[in-house]
């Protein structure tokens, strides 16, 4: 009722566009447009990955990826809910489920200076979408590193080793895990976080991210 509520006094827009819409955080315009943003799916990789199985969203380019920019360095927070719906979209269509969502984390430096963490935003969402309980404390993040942005591929592995720590393992241990970072490119950040996941005690390890670079 509450939401009801809300949504009579607040009508919901489309966070892409700003359109109006009944349901849902993105309108059927913008979700057509994005239907032609080729996905990345891969079950079962290799090549010394440590995740099982990795869903990206839709590519990296033009109309999404300005919002993501936007996203991530202009404060526009409300972002995350049509992000969290693309990548609970997807999700669904490849039966992908869970028993824990986690976002990747960043060190509290750098939340402090952003204002939030935007893997934590969008996980969030997805959670609720897709009926999956959300825990954004057991993955930390221990050390302040440089951004992974900056570094070529191979400084980017380098990078992130040992930055990250399990801090509740028993409640990942045997446990299948959905983890959620915006973008993929070189999948060093997801594969260490894997890593330590696995090392905790977890099952299986899905990464999902909302876009990929080439």
């Amino acid at each position: 009722m509450f939401t009801k509520f809300v949504d009579l006094i607040f009508p919901r827009a489309c966070g892409l566009c700003g359109q109006k819409i009944n349901q849902r955080y993105t309108c059927r315009k913008c979700l057509n447009i994005l239907e032609y943003y080729q996905e990345k799916v891969v079950f079962y990789p290799k090549n010394g990955n440590y995740y099982d199985k990795l869903l990206c969203g839709f590519e990296y380019k033009s109309y999404i990826k300005n919002k993501m920019l936007q996203y991530k360095f202009e404060n526009k927070r409300y972002l995350a809910k049509s992000f969290g719906d693309l990548l609970a979209y997807r999700l669904k269509q490849y039966n992908l489920c869970a028993d824990l969502v986690v976002p990747v984390p960043i060190h509290y430096k750098r939340d402090l200076a952003r204002g939030y963490n935007q893997s934590a935003y969008i996980a969030k969402f997805v959670g609720e979408l897709i009926d999956i309980p959300v825990n954004k404390n057991i993955l930390v993040k221990i050390k302040y590193n440089q951004k992974q942005s900056l570094l070529d591929v191979n400084s980017r592995k380098e990078n992130v080793k040992n930055v990250y720590s399990v801090v509740k393992g028993n409640l990942v241990k045997d446990k299948k895990i959905l983890l959620i970072d915006d973008i993929f490119t070189t999948g060093s950040t997801v594969n260490e976080c894997s890593r330590v996941l696995k090392e905790a005690g977890a099952k299986e390890v899905i990464v999902a991210t909302v876009l990929y670079g080439r």
